[in-house]
């Protein structure tokens, strides 16, 4: 009688190509430095020997190559999303670079296992403790577990400032507008700074190190973009009018960002700085100075209860390995997404069958977006090893949600 109980075979691991690595490195590193102005300076950590963990702010989707650069040849082992290795091309790359996968929104502690291995092997880690691109130019909030990370490890933790990607390649924005950037790697703290520090101590120090406003440090070199600038997009991430108040009225063409109800109206110059139609500076005169008082309003308008509840239209996306498509997701059914201070409830079709998810504030997870997809992320099902996210109908609902969620985390009471 045949044995019905064969073992499952065990997957063979796949072995990093370290030439194959540095060759690619090499070659975008060229395409950076000379297309889009990137200039590296590694002085002050060119004695130190691995392994210590690399953090870094995130601007844009170019940081890895950048970050990679920097320490060449040593070989990093990046921590990127789970998401990505499901794309069958881009799997390939990850895993050619030595890159691991991390399970977003998640405790992962598998991931955490590897990485204390990789450390444990003389090799360093890279993470981008942001855990996803800058909004409108200025660094998101950062997960405190990186402290404890951190201490774990036991090793020197390098940091690497990024500026000048962001306003290179902006994230709501497909146009490319190259002028000068730079990426300057220092020694944040030392191994004996980690082991005599509190994680909390830890996490605000690597916060403070990776905090940036793209803008201000624009103000410093004042470089102009090779090409003209184009606030199209932006309408996606600034979406209350600063001077009548409404939103989803602002709406861009070009250079210009203007209110279809009021008329206000804003133009950026080949810098990346707002004016007014006259040509003077712009109340806010900079996106993350509008993103920062959205925020403000969103606040005030939650305190004195005209916020909460709002509920968006859209389409229900997921994404696994079968399922890799329209940038990482495909669309599964569609219905409404609903925020409320006790959190956020989708009524959805999944598949044609009623669906309903539902996420406390407690619960910390990034919400995202990308230029070609405006949707927020969620943890999905992490049985099914599936992500969610929600398109929303009217772009400029995104932000909202993004921003109203990060509003009621905040005004959480401390533990």
């Amino acid at each position: 009688m045949a044995d019905k109980t064969k073992k499952k075979k065990k997957e063979r691991p796949f072995k990093p190509i370290s030439w194959l690595y540095r060759l690619g490195l090499y070659l975008f590193g060229l395409y950076l430095r000379i297309f889009r102005g990137v200039h590296i300076d590694k002085s002050e950590i060119k004695d130190l020997k691995a392994p210590y963990l690399v953090i870094a702010n995130h601007e844009s989707m170019v940081d890895f190559c950048v970050v990679a650069n920097i320490f060449m040849p040593e070989v990093l082992c990046f921590v990127v999303s789970t998401h990505f290795f499901r794309d069958p091309v881009m799997s390939i790359g990850l895993k050619v670079g030595d890159c691991l996968p991390k399970k977003q929104f998640f405790p992962d502690l598998s991931a955490v296992r590897k990485m204390l291995r990789v450390i444990r092997s003389g090799k360093s880690v890279a993470i981008f403790p942001e855990g996803q691109t800058c909004f409108s130019g200025q660094s998101n909030d950062v997960d405190p577990a990186i402290g404890k990370l951190a201490k774990m490890m036991g090793v020197p933790v390098v940091n690497v400032q990024l500026r000048g990607n962001f306003l290179t390649a902006p994230k709501y924005s497909h146009s490319l507008t190259p002028s000068y950037a730079e990426a300057k790697a220092s020694v944040l703290l030392t191994a004996e700074q980690v082991a005599s520090m509190t994680d909390a101590e830890i996490a605000e120090k690597i916060s403070e190190g990776i905090a940036f406003d793209e803008y201000e440090w624009e103000r410093t070199v004042m470089k102009k973009s090779r090409r003209p600038r184009s606030l199209e997009g932006l309408e996606n991430i600034l979406f209350l009018c600063p001077s009548c108040g409404k939103e989803h009225t602002m709406t861009a063409s070009g250079r210009d960002l203007y209110c279809t109800d009021c008329g206000y109206r804003v133009s950026t110059d080949d810098y990346g700085f707002l004016h007014d139609a006259d040509g003077s500076p712009a109340r806010f005169d900079t996106p993350p100075k509008w993103y920062n008082w959205q925020y403000e309003e969103l606040q005030r308008r939650l305190d004195d209860g005209t916020l909460l509840p709002f509920t968006v239209k859209g389409r229900f996306m997921e994404s696994a390995k079968e399922d890799f498509s329209e940038h990482g997701y495909r669309c599964h059914g569609e219905g409404t997404a609903t925020l409320s201070a006790d959190g956020l409830v989708l009524d959805v079709t999944r598949d044609g069958a009623p669906y309903t998810y539902k996420a406390l504030p407690t619960i910390v997870f990034n919400l995202t977006h990308s230029a070609d997809l405006w949707c927020f992320d969620l943890p999905g099902n992490e049985k099914e090893d599936r992500d969610f996210a929600f398109d929303t109908e009217d772009s400029r609902d995104m932000m909202k949600v993004i921003q109203t969620w990060t509003l009621l985390r905040r005004n959480l009471p401390s533990e």
